[in-house]
């Protein structure tokens, strides 16, 4: 795992993100905090806390990855209700006894957008209005394949009814074997 912690963070230096790394938290095999909370232009803002919690570096490496889209669909900032956080997978109202991708570092709760006009589409009132930013966002992150889910209050009403969840989907195929030869 540490190959392919050096690998992304080698992905975000080269897509020119600007990150450091992060204190250990849960099981995150390689936090990483974004140093200005800038992903291709678009700005990730925290909702409930002073700071930009930390994340995996798989994670912003797929939030780097798709920011070029969601520009290009208007987004110019991100309102985050949380990333990293011990917690247990939630669906459909129910909790479930198996540790939530958030325990990883590797999801991300986000509240609401804001567009290149300055207005804020806020998930929790405007999803269910047909906001065409959000269904317009939540088109761009299922096509992007870089994320494993994407939980909205259409496929989870209960349990995601005032959030997207976007759960990174590392791909480790490429990185190198940290097993020691025999």
């Amino acid at each position: 795992m540490e190959a392919a912690a050096k690998a992304c963070e080698a992905q975000l230096d080269t897509l020119g993100v600007s990150w450091r790394a992060a204190k250990r938290a849960g099981h995150m095999v390689d936090p990483v905090e974004l140093v200005d909370g800038q992903l291709g232009g678009i700005a990730y803002v925290p909702v409930y806390a002073k700071t930009l919690p930390a994340m995996d570096c798989q994670l912003a490496l797929a939030l780097a990855t798709l920011a070029p889209r969601l520009y290009d669909a208007g987004v110019r900032e991100v309102h985050v209700g949380s990333t990293y956080r011990w917690s247990n997978v939630r669906v459909g109202g129910k909790t479930l006894p198996m540790l939530s991708r958030h325990a990883l570092g590797l999801a991300m709760d986000v509240v609401s957008f804001v567009d290149d006009s300055g207005r804020e589409a806020v998930v929790a009132k405007d999803y269910k209005a047909g906001d065409e930013l959000l269904l317009s966002i939540e088109r761009t992150v299922n096509d992007s394949g870089v994320f494993r889910t994407v939980l909205t209050p259409k496929n989870d009403p209960k349990s995601h009814h005032d959030h997207f969840h976007l759960e990174a989907n590392p791909d480790y195929a490429d990185a190198p074997d940290d097993q020691p030869s025999s």
